[in-house]
């Protein structure tokens, strides 16, 4: 009898317990570590460096190929211009509300600026070597930027989808609203 009546008691402790959390889960109000204004354009401006890093390829596959045009060169190198040109006011947005992003989101603008920059001055000396000389095309000084430019656009292109990814993850967990496990008897 004694041990029906402890375990009755702790049943109806652990009954107690779980009401409680049941209780206290519903009034709690929902933390959101997400904002998704910011995620929305954080993925606009992956998609626009994704398109950039497409063109990039293509224009350092046109390097080694030398009975290309200049012109062919400089279609690719304006594309480039207008996609940098994009993410550049794309970023300026994103970094006005770095105080509302989260830690990731403000992790991938910071990302999105280390490699728009070198992505850009070397934009525009591949430019400037093709309006010094349209032959540059062929040599070496010009492939290496746009080498640079690529390596850069690859990265950028990376870092942004891992880490919205990651968020991504982070947020569908977080929605899962797990609760700790209790131990009896520990």
């Amino acid at each position: 009898m004694l041990a029906a009546n402890k375990l009755l008691m702790t049943s109806s402790f652990l009954v107690v317990l779980l009401s409680v959390a049941v209780v206290n889960t519903a009034l709690a109000e929902p933390v959101s570590l997400h904002n998704p204004e910011v995620t929305t354009q954080l993925k606009d401006f992956r998609s626009t460096a994704a398109a950039m890093r497409d063109e990039a390829d293509s224009l350092k596959s046109m390097t080694m190929n030398k009975r290309l045009t200049w012109q062919s060169h400089t279609d690719r190198l304006i594309t480039l211009k207008n996609h940098v040109n994009d993410m550049g006011k794309s970023l300026a947005a994103l970094e006005n509300q770095k105080g509302i992003a989260t830690e990731g989101q403000t992790m991938a603008i910071e990302q999105a600026r280390h490699h728009l920059v070198p992505i850009a001055e070397n934009l525009t000396q591949a430019i400037e070597l093709v309006n010094e000389r349209r032959t540059n095309v062929h040599w070496g000084e010009y492939g290496d930027a746009v080498s640079e430019i690529y390596a850069h656009a690859d990265a950028l292109h990376t870092k942004l989808d891992t880490i919205l990814d990651y968020e991504d993850a982070r947020l569908r967990f977080d929605l899962l609203e797990l609760q700790p496990a209790f131990t009896i008897g520990g």
